[in-house]
């Protein structure tokens, strides 16, 4: 059973937050620079300078010459602020678009124009006016839930989509009709805002990484939640507090203040080794077995290596099992992305290939930005494709 708790600290002045499931860290996410612009999330009153000549895209400038990569492909009604011409977007049309890719090494941001906020049990999204339900639903669940929309959605004025989140599967439909008439509020409001707003206006903020974890996790598995009241003179214990009691208050009796000055609670935790850990070529399993993990500008690679295992040739399926959730581990606490290619232990047997390939697919899925096992190779490599969204562990370090 997934047992899961939050730790929200701060160390070398910066929030840290980190995701433990079963005991073992998972996820580390460092704050960045609040005073930074061009954050994952945030919402701008962008210009549109270039349209692409195959029209498959534009690009968008959000201020100090920062122009951003906006997809035309993408089924969506943008909300202009200001409109040229008849065309569907022409150059000089101004218009609110949200990074959804924040910028990752040589690229700059990526836009779009279909506006997202999200809840614990639902997003909005104001270009996209479909409906969705989460893939981790059961069938019986996605249809239960979009048959109560189609009854409850006609007492929404305008048109906007929503996608139903996990939680929403595990809860009251009365929980999840107040949680969207929220994000509803907050996405009328956003748009009516926008549109007085200058060109090159942030009109949206980013929210802290704690946030978005509180938001994203699975009601069912989450245990606690340790905050820190020590640091920031208590002023990060009473923002996560105020938020639970804003957003989620059913989450509220797991929250619990850390108040031992004398021992930091990223010594508690061990929280700065793990980071170091995370940092290292090498990693080590309890079999003797070992992973070494080599980003590239390309692509990430993954070797398993048999190390010191002293195990036979017949035990090596057991050994790629550990491999492939201690790489798949490594994924999310690294929060590596792109192509992602793992090299296993040869295997002979078909059969133990498919098994190997179906445990890996079931460890990524465990994340909240979940991997897909694409395919493996002749050469027996195991092709893995992960969405760009954050910068990697490694990134987010050195900004």
């Amino acid at each position: 059973m997934l047992e899961q708790k939050i730790i929200i600290t701060e160390t070398k002045g910066r929030r840290l937050t980190a995701l433990f499931e079963n005991n073992k860290v998972v996820e580390l996410h460092y704050s960045s620079d609040k005073t930074k612009p061009y954050r994952l999330g945030e919402i701008y009153v962008g210009k549109v300078k270039k349209i692409l000549p195959n029209k498959t895209g534009a690009f968008v400038e959000i201020g100090n010459h920062m122009e951003c990569y906006y997809p035309l492909e993408e089924k969506c009604s943008p909300v202009f602020t200001s409109k040229l011409g008849k065309n569907a977007l022409v150059a000089g049309d101004e218009l609110l678009v949200q990074i959804h890719t924040e910028a990752l090494k040589t690229k700059q941001p990526s836009v779009t124009g279909n506006l997202s906020f999200t809840g614990k049990y639902a997003v909005i999204t104001s270009g996209n006016h479909t409906a969705g339900v989460s893939n981790k639903l059961s069938k019986s669940q996605k249809d239960e839930l979009l048959a109560w929309w189609n009854e409850t959605a006609p007492s929404f004025p305008g048109e906007f989509g929503i996608i139903f989140r996990t939680n929403a599967g595990d809860t009251s439909k009365e929980q999840i009709l107040t949680d969207i008439q929220k994000l509803y509020d907050e996405y009328t409001q956003m748009i009516q805002y926008g549109k007085t707003r200058t060109c090159f206006s942030c009109i949206r903020k980013a929210e802290d990484s704690a946030i978005s974890i509180l938001r994203d996790l699975r009601q069912d598995s989450l245990k606690e939640i340790v905050v820190d009241a020590v640091c920031e003179n208590g002023e990060l214990y009473r923002e996560t507090e105020s938020f639970l009691k804003r957003e989620q208050p059913e989450d509220l009796p797991l929250l619990r203040p850390y108040t031992d000055a004398s021992y930091p609670l990223v010594k508690c935790y061990n929280l700065e080794q793990e980071t170091s850990l995370a940092m290292q070529e090498k990693v080590w399993m309890k079999s003797g077995a070992y992973l070494v993990i080599q980003p590239t500008e390309a692509l990430t690679v993954i070797d398993v290596n048999s190390g010191k295992c002293q195990k036979k040739k017949q035990a090596f399926l057991q050994v790629n099992r550990e491999a492939a959730a201690e790489a798949a581990r490594q994924i999310r606490l690294r929060n590596l992305s792109g192509i992602i290619l793992i090299d296993f232990i040869n295997l002979s047997d078909t059969s133990e290939k498919e098994a190997l390939m179906k445990y890996l697919q079931e460890e990524l899925y465990l994340d909240r930005n979940p991997g897909k096992v694409v395919d493996m190779t002749k050469l027996q490599l195991v092709e893995i494709t992960r969405k760009k969204i954050r910068k990697t562990l490694a990134e987010s370090l050195s900004d």
